[in-house]
């Protein structure tokens, strides 16, 4: 078993923190304006107001409660940067001490290969892309089949068998949601357009 508590930085770990350190700071840059924090309403004399609310002095009038304040819009974010911006810039310093260090001893740095595997990824994004945009033309029948197997011959499973069992699966994929649970697809729909009407109404309603 693998011991989720020991924690190590892998040669990508640079480019991650600081692609998190990035994020964080952009989260901070437009909290000024995106957050409320112009509009905000606190008390004027912010001392005075402490202690009023611990008793160390009497208030004089009306006084905020605490509750309106923490409610407003800028609050919960104020408070999240406060952890995460820290947190990021410290993750990030412990990253550049690994990557100098293995530099210093000449251990494998390639964080370009790293970087590749996680381009990588956004092939498969555009298979999805892809298969949302295909429904429309050729319907949630083929364009399920059609992903549910050539995604997995990209992915190496092929041959006859398992090409069938890809087909058999896909096909009962869409029984169960389309057929079944009726998900809702696109009425005008490219394919069926093509169909004699009595065809083109039965596939617009079951597949």
């Amino acid at each position: 078993m693998t011991d989720i508590t020991d924690f190590r930085r892998g040669r990508g770990d640079l480019v991650f923190s600081l692609f998190m350190a990035a994020l964080a700071l952009f989260f901070l840059v437009f909290f000024f304006t995106q957050t409320g924090w112009e509009d905000r309403k606190l008390p004027q004399n912010m001392a005075r107001y402490w202690m009023d609310q611990f008793g160390v002095t009497e208030p004089e009038g009306r006084t905020s409660r605490l509750g309106r304040i923490l409610k407003q819009s800028w609050v919960a974010p104020l408070m999240c940067l406060t952890v995460l911006v820290p947190a990021a810039l410290w993750n990030l310093r412990g990253a550049w001490k690994a990557h100098a260090w293995r530099k210093r001893f000449r251990q494998p740095t390639a964080m370009g290969h790293e970087v590749m595997q996680w381009l990588r990824a956004l092939e498969y994004v555009a298979w999805f892309v892809a298969y949302t945009l295909l429904v429309p033309v050729l319907g949630y029948l083929v364009s399920t089949l059609m992903l549910g197997t050539l995604l997995p011959w990209r992915l190496g499973y092929r041959g006859a068998r398992w090409m069938g069992i890809c087909l058999g699966a896909s096909f009962a994929i869409v029984l169960v949601f389309r057929t079944g649970l009726q998900i809702r697809t696109p009425v005008n729909i490219w394919l069926y357009n093509q169909l004699p009407q009595r065809a083109e109404t039965f596939m617009q309603v079951w597949f």
